[in-house]
């Protein structure tokens, strides 16, 4: 763990091409103090379920940056757990998890940026833009994000905002997704925003809640299906 105990600050950089940091279980960036992870210029990082901003008390950022830049977790990533995290992905860096959680719990925040050509952070399950907690994810200039089901706003009490803006930039889901809710009910406000060819793809349903937004502002959305029956906003 960086920044164990309440009141403390931790910062852990892994950089340069060979240089990696293997964690057997899992890896808290701030488990109850702040802290901030660095891996850039080649670096790797490892480990089983990733935390940024585990408990309430923390506020903690992690950054992947430069080619061949990764951070690679075989299990769950969450950006705010219960404290307010922040993840930032560039310059070709990229994360690998199962599954994706921004703002898992109540009163938690998380925001999530990818950018740049070759930003990825590819997700083997599914990805929650507000879970219980507060949720952002921008895919900006030419970054992708991929997974198999996506839910934005997906309980009561959440907020989630996805948006995906410019040239090349991708949120690819293999399965569903849900905005505002989830696959059985609504749950809190969540919208998406497609701006400036940003692109979004959602091979089975993409789901409208009431509670749910659309926002098509030079961006697109291909689904296989579109299901607005609980009247979502759609702009």
């Amino acid at each position: 763990s960086i920044g164990q105990s309440s009141g403390s600050t931790g910062g852990a950089t892994v950089t340069g091409f060979g240089s990696q940091w293997n964690n057997g279980s899992s890896l808290l960036v701030g488990a109850w103090g702040d802290s901030v992870l660095n891996v850039e210029a080649g670096g790797v990082a490892s480990n089983t379920i990733g935390f940024i901003g585990r408990y309430w008390m923390s506020t903690s950022m992690a950054t992947v940056t430069g080619t061949n830049s990764q951070w690679n977790g075989s299990d769950r990533l969450y950006v705010g757990h219960s404290g307010d995290g922040t993840l930032h992905v560039t310059d070709e860096g990229v994360v690998s998890s199962d599954s994706g959680w921004i703002a898992h719990e109540s009163g938690s925040t998380g925001s999530t940026t990818v950018t740049g050509p070759g930003s990825r952070w590819n997700n083997s399950s599914v990805m929650y833009v507000g879970n219980f907690g507060n949720g952002s994810l921008n895919v900006e200039a030419g970054g992708v994000v991929s997974s198999t089901k996506g839910y934005i706003g997906d309980q009561s009490g959440s907020t989630g905002v996805a948006t995906v803006t410019g040239s090349g930039s991708q949120w690819n889901n293999s399965d569903d997704l849900w905005i505002g809710g989830n696959d059985s009910e609504a749950g809190g406000p969540g919208a998406l925003n497609l701006n400036d060819s940003g692109l979004v793809t959602v091979s089975d349903t993409t789901k409208l809640w009431s509670t749910g937004t659309i926002n098509l502002d030079g961006g697109s959305l291909t689904t296989g299906s579109f299901d607005n029956s609980e009247a979502g906003t759609f702009n």
